[in-house]
C-alpha cells in the first residue's frame, strides 16, 4: 500500500516506484501486490481537516478496501511519503496500540520517505506560500489543520513523539510493525526558492531536516528546584531512549522533483535506484533480528554517505562553482511549562558553552560556543512555550578541517568543539504576585552528548516553579477592619 501526500490528483506523485519495486521484487522471489489509499481527496486544502481525522478516514479505508486482508489475518507492508509518515503513525497508536484494539496491527512494515515525522521548519509559512513553492508543491499542500500539527514542536507532534519515545522495545507490544525511515540530504537546487532558505537547509532534503525524519530519538525532563534564590538550578532526570529504528540516508536524493526526488525520480528499468534497493531492503525483514541487523547495516552506511557527501560541489556554466559543507545536525525541540502544567509564555534560553581544553577555570558563556553553530531557531505560533534549534552537531562536538574534494583547498579548519554545555531560562514574567525566578542547568560534560545526537531529535520538558507571593489573598480580621484601598499593597513574602 502507497500513501502519498496531500493534494495529490494522480498516481504521477508515486513516479514509477510501484511499478519498479513490483518488478524488482519479483526477480528477488518476493510477491509484491499494489494498492493505492487515496487520502488526499479527504484533505485537499481544507482547513478544518486534522490529522486525527486523516487517521481515522484510514482505518476506514484499510477495513473496507483491505477487508479480505484483515479478515484473514494477513498483512499488508505501507510505503509513505513526507506527511503521510506522521500521519500513519498516529492511525498505527490510535488504532493497533491502544490496549482494547486487535494484539495484532494488520500492517507489518512501515517503510516512510521522507517522513516529517518531527515537522517541517516550512510548515509555519502557510499553506498560500507553500503553495508557491515547487519543492514543497511537488510533495506536500496541506490545509491549514495538517500544517498546525506540521509546524516545529506543535502540541500533537510532540504527543505522539514523545509516546512512541517512551515506548516498549518489544515487538510484540508495538503489533508487530517493523517501522523503516529513508530519507535524503542533498538539495535538488532546481527546485531551491531563493526568498526561502529552508530550502536549502544543509542536513535536509529541501523540506524535511534528516534529524526531524529519524524516529532514533531522545526526551529528558528538567525540573527547577525550590527557588531558594535566582537563579534557581535546573535538574536534570534520567534520559529516555526511543526503540532503535532502522534509518538510512539514501544517497543523492532530495525530498521531491523527478530529477532527484526520493521517490519521484524513479523511473522504469532503472537497474539498482538507492530507494528501490532500499525499499527492498525494508520488506525483505521478518524477523526481530533480521531488523536490527538492517537496522545495523544502515548505521555503517549512512557514516559512508555523509562522509562522501559533506562537501557538495555545484557546478555552473560560465559562473564559478558553488561549494556546500553539509554537517550533521541535531534538532533540539524546548518546551516549557510551570509546575502546575500550565505554558510560562515567553522566555530567553540561552545556551551556555566552555570550549573543548579551555581548563575548569573557563565561567560558561553563550561567547564561548562555536561560531555559526545555532542553523535555525523557531518558536511555535500556537504554543510560544515551544522552541525549536536546529544545531550544528559537527561544530559543536568538533571536527576536523573540511578541504575541497578536487583542488583539496581549504574549506574550513578544524574545530574543537565543546567540552561541556548548559543553560539557562529567564522568563519574562520576573515580578508581581506570582511570577518565576531564572532557572540554569550548570554546564556539563555529559549534557552535551545527552541534548545533542546527529541526525537525531531530542525533546527538553522544562518544569519551572511558579512563585506565588503571600499578599495575592489577605484575611483581615473584623476589628482590624480598614476600608481603604489596597490594590497599591506590596506583593509580600513568597507562599510556602
Amino acid at each position: 500500500m502507497f500513501v502519498h501526500g496531500w493534494s495529490v490528483r494522480s498516481t504521477d506523485t508515486y513516479g514509477q516506484l510501484p511499478e519498479c519495486l513490483a518488478a524488482e521484487a519479483g526477480k528477488r522471489g518476493l510477491a509484491i501486490g499494489v494498492r493505492h489509499v487515496f487520502l488526499g481527496r479527504y484533505v485537499s486544502f481544507r482547513d478544518e481537516v486534522t490529522v486525527d481525522d486523516i487517521a481515522r478516514g484510514f482505518e476506514h479505508a484499510v477495513r473496507t478496501e483491505l477487508a479480505d486482508v484483515v479478515s484473514t489475518r494477513r498483512r499488508f507492508a505501507c510505503i509513505t511519503h513526507s506527511t503521510g509518515g506522521p500521519v500513519v503513525r498516529h492511525w498505527w497508536r490510535r488504532f493497533s496500540l491502544d490496549p482494547s484494539s486487535a494484539p495484532q496491527c494488520p500492517m507489518s512494515h512501515l517503510i516512510m520517505l521522507a517522513p516529517a515525522n518531527f515537522g517541517a521548519a516550512l510548515a509555519q509559512l502557510g499553506a498560500g506560500r507553500l503553495s508557491r513553492m515547487k519543492s514543497w508543491a511537488e510533495g506536500v499542500q496541506p490545509g491549514a489543520g495538517v500544517l498546525d500539527w506540521l509546524e516545529l514542536g506543535s502540541p500533537e507532534s510532540w504527543e505522539l513523539n514523545h509516546a512512541w519515545i517512551r515506548a516498549p522495545r518489544d515487538f510484540a507490544a508495538t503489533g508487530g510493525v517493523f517501522p523503516f525511515v529513508l530519507t535524503g540530504q542533498t538539495i535538488d537546487r532546481a527546485l531551491y526558492d531563493h526568498v526561502n532558505s529552508y530550502t536549502g537547509e544543509p542536513g535536509s532534503d529541501g523540506v524535511v531536516r534528516a534529524a526531524a525524519a529519524n524516529l532514533n530519538a531522545s526526551a529528558i525532563r528538567l525540573v527547577q528546584e525550590s527557588t531558594g534564590g535566582s537563579p534557581s538550578r535546573l535538574v536534570a532526570g534520567r534520559a529516555a531512549r526511543a526503540p532503535t529504528t532502522a534509518f538510512k540516508i539514501v544517497p543523492g536524493r532530495a525530498h521531491s522533483g523527478a530529477d532527484i526526488g526520493i521517490m519521484r525520480s524513479v523511473r522504469a528499468g532503472e537497474a539498482e535506484h538507492p530507494t528501490v534497493t532500499a525499499v527492498l531492503r525494508c520488506l525483505q525483514v521478518g524477523t526481530p533480528a533480521a531488523y536490527r541487523d538492517l537496522t545495523a547495516a544502515f548505521t555503517t552506511e549512512n557514516d559512508v554517505v555523509q562522509r562522501e557527501e559533506q562537501v557538495n560541489v555545484r557546478r555552473r556554466k560560465f559562473l564559478p562553482d558553488q561549494t556546500y559543507i553539509v554537517d550533521r545536525f541535531s534538532q533540539v525541540i524546548v518546551r516549557i511549562r510551570d509546575d502546575q502544567g500550565r505554558a510560562v509564555g515567553n522566555y530567553d534560553l540561552t545556551l551556555l558553552g566552555v570550549p573543548a581544553g579551555a581548563g575548569a577555570r573557563v565561567r560558561p558563556s553563550p561567547d564561548l560556543l562555536p561560531r555559526g553553530f545555532l542553523q535555525d531557531r523557531q518558536r511555535n505560533r500556537r504554543d510560544p512555550g515551544t522552541l525549536t534549534f536546529y544545531i550544528n552537531h559537527a561544530l559543536m562536538t568538533g571536527t576536523g578541517e573540511v578541504r575541497h574534494p578536487r583542488s583539496g583547498d581549504l574549506l574550513r579548519p578544524a574545530v574543537k568543539g565543546l567540552e561541556a554545555l548548559g543553560l539557562m531560562i529567564e522568563p519574562h514574567l520576573s515580578s508581581g504576585f506570582a511570577h518565576f525566578v531564572k532557572g540554569r542547568l550548570e554546564a556539563e560534560r555529559a549534557l552535551v552528548a545527552r541534548l545533542l545526537q546527529p541526525n537525531q531529535t531530542t525533546l527538553v520538558d522544562i518544569v519551572m516553579r511558579r512563585i506565588v507571593r503571600r499578599g495575592v489573598v489577605r484575611l483581615d480580621g473584623l476589628r482590624q477592619r480598614n476600608d481603604r484601598d489596597f490594590s497599591a499593597d506590596p506583593p509580600g513574602p513568597l507562599l510556602p
